[in-house]
């Protein structure tokens, strides 16, 4: 009886789960070499992260070994796995979010140990010969503010947007692709925020913003507040309001020019409103904006080249029936198993 399943990670989950990996041991060595206890809020999401990866990959591998015959009332795994492989499909989704809130806290001093605020303001001065947030406040207008608030929240719709368009509309390998880079894009800008932290212009040129970020629309401010609630503490370079919300663009471009035409507007002014809210210099908007094409050619490239990544898991005597998934290269209709 074999002891171990073969699983067919995806290649989107095989790179969250590089970056968990990652990050795990870097927390480790670190910690240790600062004679620091291991506080269990350090891996609260990354333990859970790396469980629900492999987790979600063996109840396939095993549920998709296991079926009555076709067609037959009681075959409750044919009934469900439809809807299984949605949930699938978009678990790159709460993936992401984990990856980017097991930054939370403390977690981005973990290599560079002092703000880089001050760097960072110092090539928007050396670039552009001001700090561009700062002489934005010029234009400010309380229509202008509320449009700006309204474009940054728009960050949250916009990857669903061109996602359930992807899914609904393109064979399954497109959307995968969109996934991937979207991954891709993600693990790169996290690792920017460990090596440059920074809390940006909104608390460090506090003291130079006179013009208030008013407007008369109360539910645009709350959507704004809350978006700054839920950040973690430093997530200023590169952007990923720019980088992945570009990528998600340029995947609209490759599957629909209209759709990519309709989003430009909201797009451009989303990467806008990064400056003119406060939350990033400019030289974070021009970080993202160079990574995005990057990782978008990095990651179609490895999707085209390895799709999947195959990873002997133990597991004594359920391995018995398990089997693997089908090569990316080989679409299925949604439901059907890709």
């Amino acid at each position: 009886m074999p002891n171990k399943v073969a699983l067919s990670l995806r290649l989107e989950d095989a790179i969250a789960l590089v970056f968990f990996l990652v990050y795990l041991v870097v927390l480790l060595i670190f910690r240790q070499a600062r004679a620091e206890v291991l506080n269990p809020a350090d891996v609260e999401v990354i333990a859970p992260a790396i469980l629900l990866l492999f987790g979600k990959e063996i109840v396939h591998s095993l549920a998709s070994g296991k079926s009555s015959a076709p067609g037959a009332p009681t075959d409750l795994g044919g009934f469900i796995r439809p809807y299984w492989e949605i949930l699938r499909d978009w678990s790159p989704f709460f993936v992401i979010l984990l990856m980017y809130y097991s930054l939370w806290g403390n977690a981005t001093h973990l290599l560079v140990t002092r703000d880089r605020d001050a760097m960072l303001i110092a090539w928007d001065q050396r670039l552009f010969g001001c700090q561009p947030s700062v002489a934005l406040q010029r234009i400010v207008t309380p229509g202008l503010t509320a449009w700006m608030e309204f474009a940054y929240f728009f960050h949250i719709l916009n990857i669903p947007i061109v996602a359930c368009f992807i899914y609904l509309r393109r064979p399954r390998l497109r959307f995968r692709e969109m996934m991937c880079g979207a991954v891709v894009v993600t693990f790169a800008g996290l690792v920017g925020y460990v090596l440059v932290p920074a809390i940006g212009p909104m608390y460090t040129l506090a003291v130079q913003f006179t013009v208030p970020l008013s407007q008369p629309y109360e539910v645009f401010s709350r959507e704004t507040a809350f978006m700054d609630f839920a950040r973690i503490q430093r997530d200023c370079f590169p952007s990923l309001h720019v980088g992945l919300s570009f990528v998600v663009w340029i995947y609209a471009w490759r599957n629909s020019k209209r759709l990519f035409w309709i989003l430009a507007p909201l797009v451009l002014s989303l990467w806008f409103s990064t400056v003119y809210l406060r939350f990033h210099y400019l030289v974070d908007v021009l970080a993202g904006f160079f990574l995005a094409p990057l990782c978008f050619v990095f990651s179609n490239w490895m999707f085209k080249r390895f799709g999947e990544v195959t990873v002997a898991v133990p597991l004594g005597p359920l391995a018995g029936g398990a089997r693997g998934e089908a090569s990316p290269n080989q679409p299925r209709r949604p439901g059907g198993g890709q």
